[in-house]
């Protein structure tokens, strides 16, 4: 006997295909944000390049990360700046290019080469989900011109220049409900580890945090920049 023929109706594909479509329309977007160093005041909104002949404004602040920027899948991140050639083409001066990641989510890390954007930029692209760089995690950027020894908490590592590494250290002391972070950075002169900054941060699950290490420009002293964002 004859297994009986299924049959499908036309509409039922059709919604099944848009389904499809749909699913695939938001699995092919990125949300993108963006952070810059060195902190700066008078920062002002780049390009970056979405498609060919087509880009959008994006803001590169750099004391707190940049409004989500939602965008198609590229295989690179591009900022820059575009302007019409003599003869009306469209042109494309970039100032730094970096692979993407396939996380759905992704933070850009915008490192200035000079003081001037066209000075160049070196990106690095880093996952934005929670699971990757969520509450309770530190990413440190040595952006000094010496190697530096960090103590957080009970981790421990160390970074060489132009190196960055994420962690999620353990509190070295509790209070009650409260939780906090020893941190101490040092340096090597020679033989001797000089340390240049000691503190105590509060830990918390619900926020994470960039720590920038350089040398000031104007008294050559090491120093730290840190950002606090807080997950919702």
């Amino acid at each position: 006997m004859s297994k009986p023929i299924m049959l499908v109706h036309p509409i039922t594909i059709l919604c099944l295909c848009v389904l499809s479509l749909n699913c695939f329309a938001q699995e092919d977007q990125v949300l993108l944000q963006f952070v810059c160093f060195p902190k700066r005041t008078n920062g002002k909104p780049v390009e970056l390049l979405i498609g060919q002949g087509k880009t959008a404004s994006v803001e590169l602040p750099t004391n707190c990360l940049s409004p989500v920027y939602k965008v198609n899948r590229l295989t690179k991140w591009i900022l820059g700046k575009s302007s019409t050639g003599d003869e009306g083409e469209f042109v494309f001066d970039t100032y730094g290019a970096a692979p993407s990641l396939t996380a759905p989510k992704q933070l850009v890390l915008v490192i200035r080469k000079g003081a001037n954007d066209a000075d160049g930029f070196k990106l690095i692209p880093m996952s934005n989900e929670a699971s990757k760089f969520g509450g309770g995690k530190y990413f440190f950027m040595n952006a000094a011109k010496v190697p530096i020894a960090v103590k957080i908490g009970g981790t421990k590592f160390a970074l060489k220049p132009r190196d960055h590494k994420l962690v999620k250290p353990t509190p070295s002391k509790v209070k009650g409900k409260r939780r906090y972070l020893y941190t101490y950075l040092h340096f090597r002169r020679g033989t001797e580890a000089v340390p240049f900054y000691e503190s105590t941060w509060r830990f918390s699950e619900k926020a994470r945090c960039m720590v920038f290490l350089y040398h000031d420009p104007h008294s050559n002293q090491l120093r730290t920049h840190t950002i606090r964002d807080y997950i919702r």
